[in-house]
């Protein structure tokens, strides 16, 4: 069956946003060219860095910090108004700093002792809290189980755009998934990084300077995109995706080049251990890599 006869199921959505129950015959037909669903309830989120004065600036040149990922459960309020909003990030349980090499135990949306004691100390003295957003009733339960990231339903941008837009990512036309499937696979991969134990850690939270080895806020959002097979158009100009990426082929490969002070070429072996570690995330970055080329290709077209 090809494209001019194929008729997208019901809750698709074209590039703008608009159901196909609400649209046309033309519009029904851009859908199909594009070949693409956009997931309108999942929003990718970054948050600017640039401090000037003791104050956030919103500087989209600047790389982001933090980096998350949103569920939109209430559809009536997609605005961003909605007062409850799914969201996970991965954090430290503790300051990761130097004398520590970067490295914590991790914990999702900051949910742990050490913040959420800080934000205690820090009541009544205007101070953000710095811990998972706390799910205070029961009927809360139906937007998420878990407490909130510390930043969501905030302020976040794209890479490069001066207009605040918001970034969800897409399935292309061969991929048979609902977007409540999707948002299921991202519950469960969020989940994977929760232990039953308080002070048990799933994983680590570590920072290498974009190297293939580190695991922080930043990858978790690749890892996700890879488990969940998502495609993100704006992955290609994220200058830490591209780093990890780069340093994970690096040492796949049986050797390495650097270069020296004085900028000479230097050739390293690259250890089997390392390499069958670097391989296997590179794999998986790859793939994210590709999906947002291939993304890219049919948005231009």
């Amino acid at each position: 069956m090809g494209f001019e006869t194929w008729t997208p199921p019901p809750g698709w959505v074209d590039v703008v946003g608009r159901t196909v129950s609400d649209s046309q015959d033309n519009l029904r037909k851009q859908i199909v060219i594009a070949g693409l669903k956009e997931l309108t309830r999942i929003r990718i989120c970054h948050l600017p860095t640039l401090i000037l004065g003791g104050r956030i600036e919103w500087d989209t040149e600047t790389a982001p910090g933090h980096y998350w990922i949103e569920i939109i459960n209430d559809l009536s309020k997609m605005d961003g108004s909605e007062g409850f909003i799914e969201s996970y990030g991965w954090y430290p349980k503790e300051p990761a700093t130097f004398l520590k090499n970067f490295t914590a135990d991790g914990c999702l949306n900051n949910d742990c002792k050490y913040f959420r004691d800080k934000d205690r100390k820090g009541e009544g003295e205007g101070e953000p809290n710095e811990a998972g957003r706390a799910i205070i009733k029961e009927e809360d339960k139906i937007y998420s189980l878990y407490p909130f990231d510390p930043h969501h339903n905030g302020r976040y941008t794209i890479p490069n755009s001066d207009k605040g837009e918001v970034n969800h990512p897409y399935l292309f036309v061969n991929d048979p998934r609902t977007e409540e499937d999707v948002i299921e696979e991202i519950r469960n991969f969020a989940i994977s990084h929760i232990s039953e134990e308080e002070n048990k850690a799933v994983k680590k939270w570590s920072y290498a300077f974009e190297r293939y080895t580190e695991y922080n806020c930043h990858t978790f959002l690749f890892n996700l995109l890879y488990e969940a097979n998502l495609a993100d158009r704006y992955i290609l100009k994220d200058v830490h995706f591209m780093r990890f990426l780069a340093s994970a082929s690096d040492y796949k490969d049986e050797y390495r080049y650097t270069t020296d002070y004085h900028g000479h070429v230097i050739k390293l072996k690259n250890p089997e251990s390392i390499r069958k570690q670097a391989n296997e995330i590179y794999k998986k970055m790859k793939q994210v890599n590709d999906n947002a080329k291939k993304l890219a290709d049919i948005l231009k077209a």
